[in-house]
């Protein structure tokens, strides 16, 4: 099990509303500067933050899977379907873009921080399937607390979230010190982001993490504990996606 670490220099960057919202792209569009160009039907994730309020105005998306996953602040969603809802901390939107579908996001606080990550289903399906806009309050997304690590899961085991891509994404946060175990299994793949702190991540081979890092690590023929550690004097908060290395489906070349 290889693990690749790519620092915030090797990844992309983006900006809306004249610089009022900057992101770090791990995944970026096509022809942008980013760290890899998927990991299985992940094929974007840009966290953002807003210095002031701001704004992303109206555009469109086809067949896609669109998550917003909130870290801090207010989020605001609007639609063509007629949506019109806000999210705050740990609380997510998700858009099945299907047939297709506008829409725009503000950010209704300076310091507004969130996830847009996008997810690719089998898009001669899903595409034929009317677009969809669902939002979770972060009450909703079970949560559990034990030895100095909170695991939330946003999409996966016992989440309301469900969608089209096989996909599961988590929010951790390690105590200093504290460890956490993840298994990975055979055929699949784990990226995630380091947005607090500091630590290590050990499969096969050890890494250290640093602030900002983005990690990408493929399960060999077995299934693969990974074991995350926070450094000893910081905690250590990763938001993680484990998708399938491959569908099973053609995915669209970027």
């Amino acid at each position: 099990m290889a693990i690749r670490v790519f620092s915030v220099e090797e990844q992309g960057t983006g900006a809306f509303d004249g610089g009022k919202f900057v992101e770090q792209r791990a995944i970026s569009f096509p022809g942008e500067k980013t760290a890899v160009d998927r990991v299985g039907p992940l094929f974007y994730w840009a966290w953002g933050k807003a210095s002031d309020v701001s704004e992303i105005g109206m555009h469109p998306h086809k067949a896609f899977e669109i998550v917003t996953y909130v870290i801090d602040g207010l989020v605001e969603h609007r639609d063509s379907l007629g949506s019109l809802e806000t999210v705050t901390n740990g609380g997510a939107q998700v858009i099945q873009a299907g047939s297709g579908v506008y829409h725009a996001e503000a950010f209704r606080r300076a310091g507004s921080e969130a996830m847009q990550i996008w997810f690719e289903p089998h898009l001669s399906q899903s595409g034929k399937k009317p677009a969809t806009y669902r939002q979770y309050n972060h009450e909703e997304l079970p949560t559990a607390q034990v030895d100095g690590v909170t695991a939330t899961t946003v999409i996966g085991s016992h989440s309301p979230i469900v969608i089209d891509a096989d996909v599961r994404l988590y929010d951790w946060e390690l105590a200093a010190g504290a460890d956490y175990s993840y298994p990975l299994q055979a055929g699949r793949s784990l990226a995630f982001l380091v947005i607090r702190g500091s630590g290590t991540v050990t499969g096969d081979e050890k890494a250290a993490l640093s602030h900002k890092d983005f990690v990408v690590t493929e399960a060999s023929a077995e299934a693969t504990p990974l074991v995350f550690q926070a450094a000893a004097e910081q905690a250590l908060r990763l938001i993680a996606i484990d998708v399938p290395t491959d569908p099973g489906y053609p995915l669209y070349r970027k």
